[in-house]
């Protein structure tokens, strides 16, 4: 009798550590429903390390959960952006207020001078002066076809004629002829 009442006492006993880890252990969290595991979350008590990896999908996202504000700075790239959800710019039709037609318009043109030896300046230097055509707009220009032993000496617009360049070459002495290039920009 007293054989039986210790085995039954020992069996007992390993039920009862049994039922102990169970109760206690990951198993039976594990095993319970999704909204059993949330009733034995406290509120606002889970955090990120507390998320496997990879595991929060869009789909458990409140709508307007994450904000534009909350995403990384240059996270995004152009395959993250749906364009046909972009608005017009406030603005299109201007640049700071100034209306595109007050900016310049037109095709840059070339102009070349002839091949002479230009006006002789009596100080050893020579020069050319080149103009765009009325209206036009001068950006840039200078000496073209210099002899290796001429030097420029200076390149300008000119007080002249509006839109001019004159440029001022020195031979050294030696015979050149040179050329005065410029670029215009030809407005409509």
């Amino acid at each position: 009798m007293m054989r039986s009442l210790t085995h039954l006492l020992r069996t007992q006993l390993l039920g009862l550590l049994a039922l102990l880890v169970v109760l206690t252990g990951g198993t039976a969290l594990a095993a319970t429903s999704g909204k059993t595991l949330a009733k034995t979350v406290a509120k606002n008590t889970v955090v990120s390390k507390s998320i496997k990896n990879g595991q929060v999908r869009a789909a458990d996202l409140a709508a307007g959960a994450v904000g534009t504000d909350q995403v990384a700075v240059n996270a995004l790239t152009g395959a993250d952006i749906d364009e046909s959800k972009l608005d017009t710019v406030p603005d299109a039709a201007s640049l700071g207020g100034t209306p595109a037609s007050s900016y310049l318009r037109g095709t840059v043109v070339q102009k070349e001078s002839a091949v002479a030896p230009g006006t002789d300046l009596g100080d050893g230097t020579a020069a050319q002066i080149i103009s765009c055509d009325p209206g036009d707009i001068l950006l840039t220009g200078g000496p073209a076809n210099l002899s290796a032993t001429s030097d420029m000496v200076e390149s300008f617009p000119t007080a002249g004629p509006p839109n001019s360049l004159k440029v001022r070459v020195n031979k050294h002495g030696v015979a050149d002829n040179f050329s005065v290039v410029i670029l215009c920009l030809d407005r409509p």
